[in-house]
């Protein structure tokens, strides 16, 4: 077997991983159009299932987005029963957004897209093949967890 740098190896890993992502993806996009949203749209109801609650300068900040373009978002969302707002206790000035159970059913939907699309995939793969990628993926998902973990600082 050909041996790698460490640096050869980190480049190939981050390539296979963002083909992963893409490939996983993009093969379900004509199943994505049919939810009816807007890939910011989508990205809203992400975010907010990923962080809970927000207000909306927080929305914005996440999507890289302007306040008045992320309200406008919003408002969409607001309109599909997707997304409710409520005043924040503290500040009645300052407006929260969250899932309404609507969303929560729109964002598991949008999961089961991928989660089917990679059932797909397998489904084509033996025992021993499906052990090894096990090992290796759960591996990663403790690295990410590690990564994504709040520091103590």
């Amino acid at each position: 077997m050909q041996e790698y740098s460490k640096s050869e190896l980190a480049d190939r890993l981050v390539d296979l991983i963002v083909y992963l992502n893409r490939e996983l993806h993009t093969g379900s996009l004509d199943e994505w159009r049919s939810l009816g949203m807007t890939i910011p749209q989508i990205k809203t109801l992400v975010v907010l299932q990923h962080k809970g609650p927000m207000r909306m300068g927080e929305i914005a900040n996440f999507l890289g987005s302007t306040l008045s373009a992320t309200t406008s978002i919003v408002d969409r969302l607001v309109d599909k029963q997707l997304i409710e707002r409520d005043a924040d206790p503290n500040d009645r000035r300052v407006v929260i957004c969250k899932l309404t159970p609507e969303g929560v059913v729109g964002i598991d939907e949008l999961w089961s897209i991928g989660r089917d699309r990679a059932a797909q995939v397998v489904e084509g793969m033996n025992v021993e093949e499906m052990g090894i990628l096990v090992s290796a993926l759960e591996m990663l998902r403790r690295i990410l967890d590690g990564v994504n973990a709040p520091s103590s600082e």
